[in-house]
């Protein structure tokens, strides 16, 4: 008989220790491949100068620092494809109006309506179409990062499925379930935690990066036997 995984619980765990699997994510970052970072913080930089999603959608300067980051982020590789960058804008720009809708709305928010808000979120996810395949969580999520940083983490399979710990036909074949459960399990550790207060840039650039830095900090631990 399959063993249970009890997710809640590495949750729990995970806000228990959220300072810890910060500061390990910070002592050995994840992610070092030239223009991860420097790409990735020039996009939420612009983001922060235009002032709202709206604006960003709009601007092309946002859009290609966009498109550039998700290149450097590795959207693309392996068996998909990321469409060429004036389709990748129109496919964002196409969404201009619900991403609108999520204007000002952050995961961390008390009287946030999680379930409403995680199936608009789910739907522009699923609806951006700008891979060639039928991946959805992983580019969706990293494209809404850069324009709702305040609301959708990125997710990826290296680290998010990790942490939940799916095996790959499950976080391939079943994305919207998927998603829900961890959209619903960020917005626990946020209101838990308040990442907002551990927003002091570089990697640490907004709120939801905070919470997918200290689960990738809870995985690689986990991974090596840190303490």
């Amino acid at each position: 008989m399959p063993r249970k995984i009890d997710r809640t619980a590495r949750v729990r765990e995970l806000i228990a220790g959220f300072p810890r699997y910060l500061a390990a994510y910070g002592k050995t970052p994840a992610f070092t491949r030239a223009g991860q970072l420097e790409f990735h913080v020039e996009t939420i930089r612009l983001r922060r100068e235009l002032g709202s999603a709206t604006a960003a959608v709009r601007d092309d300067r946002f859009l290609h620092s966009l498109y550039q980051t998700l290149n450097a982020w590795g959207i693309g590789r392996r068996a998909s494809r990321l469409l060429p960058e004036t389709e990748f804008a129109a496919a964002v720009r196409a969404r201009e109006t619900a991403i609108a809708e999520l204007e000002n709305t952050s995961i961390e928010d008390l009287s946030l309506d999680t379930e409403a808000v995680c199936q608009r979120v789910w739907k522009l996810v699923d609806q951006f179409g700008i891979i060639q395949n039928d991946t959805r969580i992983v580019p969706g999520t990293k494209t809404l990062h850069h324009i709702l940083p305040d609301l959708v983490a990125p997710m990826d399979r290296g680290y998010t499925q990790k942490f939940f710990q799916w095996h790959n036909p499950q976080f391939q074949y079943d994305q919207a379930r998927k998603f829900r459960v961890i959209f619903l399990a960020f917005v626990d550790v946020a209101r838990a935690v308040r990442p907002s207060q551990f927003v002091t840039g570089g990697w640490n650039s907004s709120l939801t990066k905070v919470i997918d830095n200290a689960v990738v900090g809870f995985v690689t631990l986990e991974q090596t036997g840190g303490s």
